[in-house]
């Protein structure tokens, strides 16, 4: 409820139908704060009335109307939010951006450009009739039962939905719709309208949708029309209906206006607006939120800040002082869209991410329905995910796929990487493509070139080198362990000494020595009940090496997957020989991220004890080598997971990205150099 506060006072909302203003409620902010506290707990709470007012439409014909709840319903709404956000988030589909974090306005634009670039041309351009106005609280509930289980979060939806609202001298009581105004109008909106997107999703619909604004874009006239008539039947059953005066088919020749932006042809002519900055907050750490938080307020925005988006939600909202940024994303950051500036030298189809779907657990298969995957073990589905949200799936272990699943990852180009319950690395289900022929032609030119194999040789050792010394160097000042500083130096002198080597024999011997320091001061740092002794894998004997092998390998994907996309040969490289069923570009692609993303994890967790020697398997005589158990083996790729989404200034673009995308530019600079694009490649060196 702390929590809340800071963001209804940032926003500077308007006072309700009992005139207390923000100021006046933070008089009194910690009395007020455990009153209301109590007055849930006891079920004793009752929100006051709504207060309409009306405003001028930015079209300036005619009014909108708000329901303005007081302050203190405001505070409660917004704690209620914070916690359902990530809830209700996981439910939600890729094709809806409104009102949630990580999301904008400029992704959905993107999207329809995405779309209309392979040949959905045709849009149905929808609108529906009185959106707010017409939402049906039993339906409405429904869904939210299904993922709220809380009496008391229950009771509380229940009672903003039945408020009363005052209209002058008139009063009334709400028997539908959801009062635009509300701090959880936004979060209720979109789950009511989540079951449109997921039958668009499973009629195999290409649906964009902003709130209540949405397109469906279609190849064909005819596709369009169906599609029409499906969307008004899925609405019906929401007890919605689309406004036959605003709803209509068009094609990108004729051109449309959607979320602000005129399409018109191959145009888009884009309004700017405010980049979404989602906020990361666990619920379970309110309490730990200082009393007066630095720069909670925001600055109130001038009368020239462009506009955002036209539809009836983003207005309203926008009028009420609420934003995507008010709610909070899950337990991993999520970095916010590149400005222009930032992105002004990648291509297109640039992606921060890369969705992974992990199939851990032993006796489980993989199969689809429709556009979703689906989990299932000894019949029972266990998850189901649209397919939109995933760009590679790991399987661990004793987990099968079907027929159907393979198929359709072939088609659509989803790898498929297959390993072992400890995970080690067997191989990759994947098409085969002939679209990259040409690059490949220059890949294997180029590796047949010494000069040019040194020359990028030296620079994936060099990034390397560097890297380690930084890890090594920072644990040395944070931890005072004198053994990590001295090697330190050590790798420094080694570094000096690339550049007057002119051979890969010479360059791996550098390599060689440099890892062997290296791994030699974590062995004298670490505690003795670890039982590291220094870098040993294929298998690896203790709990330490057990993770770096585990890091490599999912970093060996992330890099085997941008490396395919690219369009190169990833058994092709310039550090590692060619050999039979050795991928050996992912292998030099690898060299100057492991230090800085694996062995900073696994630092972490063992320095800071979040793993124990206890949580392992010792390996056996029979040749098994050491093994996380279940809890580590989950802790460890969450961990990763968050250091890949993690952001980062690129040493060499200067531009603000997550770890993965770091993967991804580098290896498109390195295609580029194959290419002859660019000069020369620079490994990624942090600082």
């Amino acid at each position: 409820m702390l929590a809340a506060w800071y963001k209804v006072r940032a926003n500077q909302g308007c006072a309700g139908i009992d005139g207390e203003t923000i100021a006046d409620f933070e008089h009194r902010l910690l009395s007020n704060l455990a009153l209301l506290r109590d007055e849930v707990l006891y079920e004793t709470y009752r929100p006051r009335p709504l207060l309409l007012v009306r405003i001028q439409k930015k079209s300036g014909t005619g009014l909108r109307s708000l329901a303005i709840p007081s302050v203190r319903d405001r505070v409660l709404q917004t704690a209620v939010a914070l916690v359902l956000m990530p809830l209700f988030e996981a439910e939600f589909e890729e094709c809806s951006y409104a009102y949630r974090p990580g999301r904008s306005v400029a992704m959905a634009v993107q999207r329809v450009e995405r779309l209309r670039d392979q040949g959905f041309t045709w849009v149905v351009d929808a609108d529906i009739h009185s959106f707010f106005d017409e939402i049906d609280h039993e339906h409405l509930l429904n869904e939210v039962e299904k993922l709220v289980a809380d009496a008391g979060i229950l009771r509380l939806l229940r009672l903003w939905l039945a408020a009363d609202v005052v209209d002058g001298k008139r009063r009334f009581h709400l028997k539908k719709g959801v009062p635009q105004g509300s701090p959880v109008s936004p979060l209720l909106a979109n789950l009511y309208l989540d079951r449109l997107d997921e039958a668009m999703l499973d009629n195999d619909q290409r649906l964009v949708r902003f709130a209540d604004d949405f397109l469906i874009l279609c190849r064909k006239k005819q596709g369009a029309d169906r599609a029409l008539k499906f969307t008004a039947e899925v609405l019906a059953a929401l007890r919605l209906h689309l406004n036959p005066e605003k709803t209509r088919i068009v094609d990108f020749r004729h051109g449309f206006r959607f979320l602000g932006v005129e399409f018109v042809r191959s145009l888009a002519i884009k309004a700017k607006y405010p980049a979404a900055q989602p906020l990361y907050l666990d619920p379970r750490t309110l309490a730990d939120i200082p009393v007066e938080p630095g720069g909670a307020a925001r600055e109130v925005k001038s009368d020239d800040t462009p506009e955002g988006p036209q539809g009836e939600m983003a207005l309203a909202f926008a009028r009420a002082g609420i934003e995507a940024e008010d709610f909070p994303d899950r337990s991993e950051q999520v970095l916010p869209p590149p400005t222009a500036e930032q992105d002004k030298s990648l291509p297109g189809d640039f992606d921060p991410r890369l969705r992974t779907l992990y199939v851990l657990e032993h006796g489980y298969v993989l199969g689809k329905e429709s556009e979703r995957f689906v989990l299932r073990k000894r019949g029972v589905v266990v998850l189901r995910v649209p397919a939109i949200k995933v760009d590679q799936i790991m399987v661990f272990g004793n987990a099968q796929l079907t027929t159907q699943a393979m198929h359709f990852c072939l088609q659509k180009k989803i790898p498929v990487y297959l390993l072992s319950g400890a995970g080690r690395f067997y191989g990759v289900v994947d098409g085969f493509s002939t679209e990259s022929v040409l690059i490949q032609r220059d890949q294997f030119n180029r590796a047949e070139d010494p000069r040019f194999c040194v020359s990028l040789a030296r620079e994936f050792i060099r990034g390397k080198i560097a890297n380690c010394r930084v890890v090594l160097q920072r644990y040395a000042r944070n931890r005072a362990l004198p053994a990590l500083g001295e090697a330190g130096q050590r790798l420094r002198y080694i570094l000096g000494n690339l550049d007057g080597t002119d051979t890969l024999d010479g360059l791996r011997g550098h390599e060689g020595a440099a890892a062997r320091c290296y791994f030699s001061a974590l062995a004298r740092s670490l505690d003795p009940d670890w039982r590291f002794s220094g870098r040993n894998r294929q298998p690896p004997l203790d709990p330490v090496n057990a993770l770096l092998s585990y890091g490599y390998t999912l970093l060996y994907y992330n890099i085997y997957s941008f490396i395919r996309v690219r369009g190169l040969n990833p058994h092709v490289g310039f550090l590692h020989p060619l050999r039979a069923g050795h991928p050996a570009l992912v292998s030099d692609m690898m060299e100057e991220f492991r230090a800085i993303i694996v062995d900073a994890v696994v630092l972490n967790l063992v320095l800071n004890r979040r793993l124990a020697p206890g949580d392992f398997t010792p390996p056996e005589p029979s040749g098994k080598g050491c093994l996380l158990d279940d809890r580590a083996r989950r802790l460890f790729i969450r961990t990763v997971e968050k250091k890949m989404n993690a952001p980062i200034t690129h040493p060499v673009s200067g531009q603000r990205l997550d770890y993965r995308r770091c993967l991804e530019y580098q290896v498109m600079r390195l295609a580029a150099v194959i290419q002859g694009r660019e000069q020369r490649y620079q490994a990624m060196i942090v600082r």
